[in-house]
């Protein structure tokens, strides 16, 4: 029988351990998080990979400024079981969500959830494919410990409808910047409010159908119709998040945030693995093994090539060590693991694979 999450966090208090806030938590130097998923990106769709044609100035620059993972992998070949790990750092195995289209589990306790108990404001923008975007269900991202969102039940275009707390509203503009908009509103007003917080930020492309901008595609006009539209559909993505970190550095509080970048699964056909094999629904490299960069300016003073294995099932730890949040004894168990020590640039090792 499916337990409510009110009534399993409850349990989680009186029995097998609550999520508390530790004293390193309540500090004022907790960052800011912001958590970026690009959808269907291949480990070759950027031009730090010395793509012969896509151009991801914004991503380039974040690669040389921080930690670039060249071996960081989505939990699953396909978007839904990913982005679950990502929530809960657990494989989704282990939670239940064994496709695209499956749900999360409302007994799962999230980052988002996590994060709140340490005092965190928490919002999500964007692709949300783990449940469903109506208020009311367990499964959507209020009923996942979000304070905030404007999301989609799965990938969007441009001028998209999407859910804001539950009641659908019709946007204006390209999709990435769409999102990163509302994640840039929901920033500002934690901000005034003097409250660190958790953005994540899930974006529609490069999925199909893709629909680029002319302004976009005219920068691949030598390329066949639907390769301009591909290209261009991420470099808008790109762009959109320049002016998430444009923003952030306009509020002084870029040093502090934490920005993670990466994708949910590997390349489509049209996209690039970087020459591993296969893509987007198989377990070869070229399925899982995607782009992701992590900046944090505070922390992450050298650029850094890491070539540790890692991936989606480690944001979660990584950011419970971060934030200084407590589940107290751990009732199911993760299979992330912390990478703190790779981040302040030491050895990083895993016990397991």
């Amino acid at each position: 029988m499916s337990i409510p999450r009110r009534e399993f966090l409850l349990g989680l208090t009186a029995g097998a351990g609550a999520l508390r806030t530790s004293t390193k938590a309540a500090t004022s130097g907790r960052p800011n998080i912001v958590l970026c998923m690009a959808d269907d990106q291949g480990w070759g769709d950027v031009g730090y990979r010395s793509h012969p044609v896509l151009k991801t100035p914004v991503l380039d620059e974040m690669a040389s400024s921080g930690i670039r993972f060249e071996r960081f992998y989505a939990a699953a070949p396909v978007c839904s079981p990913t982005r679950g790990s990502v929530l809960t750092g657990r494989h989704p195995n282990r939670y239940g969500c064994f496709s695209w289209g499956h749900t999360i589990r409302p007994q799962e306790v999230t980052i988002a959830e996590a994060l709140k108990a340490a005092g965190y404001t928490t919002g999500h923008f964007g692709k949300w494919h783990v449940g469903s975007v109506r208020a009311e269900s367990p499964v959507s991202p209020s009923g996942s410990g979000f304070d905030e969102w404007l999301s989609s039940p799965n990938f969007f275009e441009n001028d998209p409808l999407l859910s804001r707390n539950g009641k659908v509203i019709q946007t204006r503009g390209e999709g990435s910047q769409v999102t990163v908009d509302a994640a840039i509103e929901f920033i500002r007003s934690a901000i005034a409010r003097k409250q660190p917080f958790l953005a994540v930020v899930w974006f529609g492309s490069p999925h199909a159908p893709h629909e680029a901008l002319e302004s976009d595609r005219r920068l691949y006009s030598h390329q066949p119709e639907k390769l301009q539209h591909f290209y261009g559909e991420i470099t808008a993505m790109d762009r959109a998040i320049g002016s998430l970190r444009k923003e952030l550095r306009r509020l002084a509080i870029a040093d502090n945030t934490l920005l993670w970048y990466n994708s949910d699964n590997g390349a489509i056909p049209v996209g690039s693995t970087g020459g591993l094999n296969g893509g987007k629904g198989t377990l070869d490299e070229g399925g899982i093994r995607v782009p992701a960069i992590l900046e944090w300016p505070a922390r992450v003073r050298k650029p850094c090539i890491s070539l540790t294995p890692c991936g989606t099932v480690d944001i979660y730890p990584t950011l419970i060590e971060i934030a200084g949040a407590k589940v107290r004894n751990q009732v199911r168990p993760l299979d992330g693991v912390s990478i703190v020590l790779m981040i302040d640039g030491q050895k990083q090792q895993r016990d397991r694979p």
